[in-house]
């Protein structure tokens, strides 16, 4: 047997996320993706930067959002309904083993962003100008230093040659040849001046919302912050605290927070300290699923094109699974979790497809391999 006899292209329960952004789709969970794209329409729409705690078990789509948001098309589809141009989606984890916790953000930040991309950025932004003071004005304006500021007015003049060079200078090279050759006094060195690189890149990409609507920065992960050194969490999040004062339009922050047991919202001044903790107005909540919300998510993602064969005429919407199959193993699982449900589906389907289960998997064949079910709860 294969896949295809229960007309299905392959299994569709993901343990992990995709790295192809053909394979990222959304399934059920309507509630949380109409609250995230509610607040992505505001961020569009607005113009005031913001940070979101997004709130959820270990599991519950966080990780997924952030993945959706940053690899489809979504954001483009938004942005022409709402008639704007399109966001800038970056998903970013915590930067946890690394001992310059800031310079590691930011080099993963630019390997997101593409050093190319930054570059054809930079200069469709100059292209909106006809005069050459007028983008150096604008860069004037938005620069938090003279020496970003300088450096964005190189980085609309650079030349082919010059691009490995500007590009190291970027990651942190601050050789004395490198520095000659492109013209500048310092490396970006302290966290000060990251801060100010990274908030001058954002404040020139938005503005006027000409090239992006705004940039939506999405920080997986971020309860391991209490792994972290003392002197390490408070750097990084005065780090997060500077950034959003001194970018204070077009960005939005989300904190994507899994708590520990008997956790509450107002526990997270420990991790975040207060002066962060303050500037976050909103929360956004990844709840268990319900027992409808489930077999919806079940559902939807069985029946997605990219995973259900054509032409196949199929009634039952939980197929190859039977409605009491559906019903059996998520009131089995325990707490339940997007994560979970795929565990549990996806371990069920390849055990009937070795075994030639068919042709539906029925209640008797799950009561026979539940031992296999890591979340099963009698």
């Amino acid at each position: 047997m294969n896949y295809n006899d229960y007309r299905l292209y392959e299994n569709p329960f993901r343990l992990t996320p995709p790295i192809s952004s053909d394979d990222v789709i959304w399934a059920g969970m309507h509630k949380v993706k109409g609250q995230l794209e509610q607040r992505i329409q505001i961020a569009m729409r607005t113009s005031v930067s913001r940070i979101i705690i997004n709130w959820g078990n270990y599991g519950s789509g966080k990780t997924h959002a952030a993945v959706y948001f940053s690899r489809t098309n979504r954001l483009e589809e938004i942005s022409t309904e709402v008639g704007t141009s399109n966001a800038l989606s970056i998903k970013l984890n915590l930067p946890r083993t690394s001992k310059d916790i800031v310079q590691a953000f930011w080099r993963a930040l630019l390997g997101q962003l593409s050093f190319s991309s930054l570059i054809q950025d930079i200069h469709r932004l100059r292209e909106t100008f006809t005069q050459v003071d007028d983008f150096e004005a604008v860069i004037s304006a938005l620069a938090n230093d003279n020496v970003i500021q300088q450096l964005f007015v190189q980085l609309a003049d650079i030349k082919q040659d010059d691009l490995p060079l500007l590009e190291s200078y970027l990651y942190g090279d601050s050789t004395k040849s490198t520095l000659g050759k492109l013209n500048l006094p310092i490396g970006i060195g302290d966290d000060e001046q990251v801060v100010n690189l990274i908030s001058t890149l954002f404040n020139c990409l938005t503005y006027n919302k000409q090239i992006y609507s705004t940039v939506l920065l999405w920080v997986d992960e971020f309860e391991d912050i209490d792994t972290l050194s003392k002197a390490n969490a408070d750097r990084f999040t005065s780090f997060l605290r500077q950034l959003i004062d001194k970018t204070p339009n077009n960005l939005t922050l989300f904190l994507n927070f899994t708590p520990k047991r008997f956790m509450n919202i107002e526990d997270l001044s420990v991790y975040m300290g207060e002066a962060l903790l303050s500037r976050a107005g909103v929360r956004i909540s990844f709840d268990e699923p319900t027992l409808e919300e489930s077999k919806e998510y079940l559902s939807e993602l069985l029946n997605n094109p990219k995973f259900r064969t054509k032409g196949t005429g199929i009634t039952n919407k939980f197929y190859p699974f039977s409605h009491e199959v559906a019903t059996y193993v998520l009131q089995h699982i325990g707490r339940r979790s997007i994560r979970r449900i795929n565990e549990a589906f996806s371990i069920i389907l390849e055990l009937a497809l070795v075994e030639g289960e068919q042709p539906e998997i029925t209640v008797p064949f799950v009561e026979k391999i539940k031992g296999e079910i890591i979340a099963w709860e009698n």
